[in-house]
């Protein structure tokens, strides 16, 4: 599966239209593999990346099909002017893996509901290196912070680890804008992009409190999308608590593990003065320690999805497996091996855009591998942890001649063996 996707994703790659000289040393689509590549093999820097090529130059080209491998040089300033939004389609190629295995069908909620969590998070932060979409932040004491974010749409679902990235959109200052871009404009120009990758799907779109908003809200619905998003305050809370005060919210209760879960929720209430024709529906989630009676979890969502007394404990579920956009995805990128917050490069263009974006896309296919491939399973069991089964992959890729990376992770399970003589 693995190694049909990285053949896909090369292919991919050649279809790029090339945006430098017709002489240029090295074909587009060795650079664009050599970055996904560097990012597959969980290298921490392109230094390392480099220094490692005279041991894996045969095997970059068998598995990765580059036929030339970059210098440093020619990688970042290849890469710094390619258009994000021509990597950002190649995450149609996995999705499409994913859709022909029953996989999309398979992880639908509520009744036919695609999942899919939004949160941003920072990959590039500098107090020197900047270029003009850098956002800027300046200390009252003096001196500035340059940096990159990136907001991600990732497919979640309640009672499954794999998540699957969607869409992303850089969170960086606009063309001809002085001003710093902001999470919420980020999230208009991604919602269309969500709806390109998955244009015949039936979505529901998982936020944070900070998008519990009139515009984004009719945004959503306009694209044809439901939603789930937290809310702290507001007109719809006024609403909520005088309903409460005269006990006419829907109440449901129930004890599992020690403690005792409250649900309560009301549909109808007008989000806020502004749209008082944008109706939403409420809920709330409590738990409470039985032995000390502790509040262990308390939240709040609003929701376009009619509640019932039958999908109630079903949409606290899917609302609170938005946290898997930041332990499963974005802690995963940052502390199990990917390195996303360490500077590949910065580029006076896209290049920390264009990085950031190989990289989920060599996570995409890694979570696409761990949902499929029984060989990548077993030897992530067999080793306990994920950075132990990159470490071994990475020795294994630099040492073994392979075909394949399904051959790398049965040499790791013992499946497969290989007998060196003793060198003298």
């Amino acid at each position: 599966m693995i190694d049909n996707l990285i053949q896909l994703i090369r292919q991919g790659f050649e279809t790029v239209k090339d945006h430098r000289s017709a002489n240029s040393s090295y074909e587009l689509a060795d650079l664009l593999s050599a970055g996904f590549a560097m990012f597959s093999l969980k290298d921490p820097s392109l230094l390392i990346f480099r220094k490692q090529i005279s041991k894996r130059r045969e095997n970059l080209e068998r598995v990765f099909g580059i036929t030339n491998i970059p210098e440093d040089t020619a990688l970042r300033k290849g890469l710094d002017k390619v258009k994000p939004k021509k990597i950002e389609e190649l995450f149609k190629i996995p999705l499409a893996e994913l859709r022909s295995k029953g996989i999309l069908k398979k992880r639908q909620v509520l009744g036919g509901y695609t999942a899919i969590s939004c949160d941003a998070t920072g990959h590039y932060c500098s107090s020197k290196q900047q270029c003009p979409h850098c956002l800027v932040k300046n200390y009252k004491k003096g001196g500035q912070q340059f940096y990159h974010q990136l907001l991600s749409a990732v497919m979640t679902h309640p009672s499954e680890k794999t998540v699957f990235p969607v869409a992303n959109e850089a969170i960086i200052k606009q063309d001809g804008s002085t001003k710093n871009d902001c999470e919420r404009n980020a999230s208009k120009r991604l919602i269309p992009k969500i709806r390109t990758m998955l244009p015949d799907d039936k979505l529901l779109l998982i936020y944070d409190a900070l998008y519990a908003n009139g515009p984004h809200l009719k945004l959503l619905i306009e694209n044809k999308m439901s939603f789930i998003s937290g809310i702290k305050d507001g007109y719809v809370m006024i609403q909520k608590e005088t309903l409460a005060q005269q006990d006419k919210l829907q109440v449901k209760t129930w004890h599992q593990l020690g403690k005792t879960c409250i649900l309560r929720y009301v549909n109808h209430l007008i989000l806020n003065g502004q749209h008082r024709d944008l109706k939403v529906n409420y809920f709330e989630y409590k738990e409470t320690d039985n032995t000390t009676g502790e509040t262990l979890f308390f939240s709040s969502w609003i929701t376009d999805i009619l509640i019932t007394p039958d999908n109630c404990k079903e949409l606290v579920a899917v609302a609170r497996c938005r946290w898997k956009i930041e332990n499963e995805t974005f802690n995963t990128l940052k502390n199990q091996g990917y390195h996303l917050e360490h500077n590949y490069g910065h580029g006076k263009h896209f290049l920390a855009t264009n990085f950031a974006l190989l990289t989920m896309l060599a996570f995409l296919v890694d979570q696409i591998a761990q949902q499929f491939d029984k060989a990548f399973q077993k030897a992530w069991n067999k080793l306990g942890s994920k950075k132990l089964l990159w470490i071994e992959v990475k020795e294994t890729f630099n040492i073994l001649p392979v075909m394949s990376m399904n051959v790398i992770y049965r040499f790791i399970l013992g499946e497969i063996k290989i007998k060196i003589p003793p060198l003298e």
